[in-house]
């Protein structure tokens, strides 16, 4: 599922910005660490939305698979920009092959930990979660996770971790990039669009005990 936040459409004349960076995170990295997740639970709104039956249970599942290295966005998946020091960003990046043994480590855990059945319609909704997203090639390179801080609105955050997520898979020979965008995040659209993203699809389920719908746009860039 890709999750994506904090994006403007365009930046503002004379913009100028220096960048040390993507580094990667680690779990001793102290205070970084709730950067990125509160970055994460910024970026997957719309899927939490729908899957999740409160905030509590959303952040409870997160931190569970994260603290075991079984999220998307965990190490070394997930990786923090930074500009001077402050966390300005979060990107969580992988090929196919990766995102394959991640999702498959995560689903046994979480049905091993007995946290699905405090909630018996939680795992429904994640399969009907699952429904809305991308099906990749191991070769494809996948975009977890994007957002820029609130407070980096206008910086050219979100263009700049897009790039990044290309140079990598362009260094790992992935042929093509490919991410999920949900329909109501629209500077993002607008973003992906200008750097050259085409949707290639579009799923959506709806949970008919809540109501709920689910809508996911599947975009690619076909590398050069």
């Amino acid at each position: 599922m890709t999750g994506s936040a904090g994006f403007d459409a365009a930046l503002p004349a004379g913009f100028a910005l220096t960048w040390p960076g993507i580094m990667d995170l680690s779990p001793s990295v102290g205070g970084d660490e709730q950067a990125l997740l509160d970055l994460e639970f910024l970026a997957s709104e719309p899927y939490t939305a729908f899957v999740f039956s409160s905030t509590e249970q959303a952040l409870r599942i997160r931190r569970y698979l994260y603290e075991r290295d079984l999220c998307e966005f965990s190490p070394p998946y997930g990786r923090l920009l930074r500009d001077q020091g402050r966390v300005v960003g979060l990107l969580a990046i992988l090929d196919g092959a990766e995102l394959t043994r991640c999702r498959l480590k995560a689903t046994m855990a979480l049905a091993k930990s007995g946290l699905l059945a405090e909630d018996p319609a939680l795992g429904a909704r994640l399969q009907l979660a699952g429904q809305t997203l991308l099906k990749l090639r191991p070769d494809d390179f996948y975009i977890s996770r994007v957002a820029a801080a609130d407070s980096e609105r206008r910086r050219g955050v979100g263009s700049h971790l897009v790039r990044r997520a290309e140079h990598e898979a362009r260094a790992r020979g992935c042929p093509r990039v490919a991410l999920e965008v949900s329909p109501v995040s629209t500077a993002a659209i607008r973003l992906y669009s200008r750097e050259g993203y085409q949707e290639i699809d579009a799923r959506e389920a709806h949970d008919p005990l809540t109501g709920r719908s689910l809508r996911y746009l599947h975009l690619a860039k076909t590398l050069s």
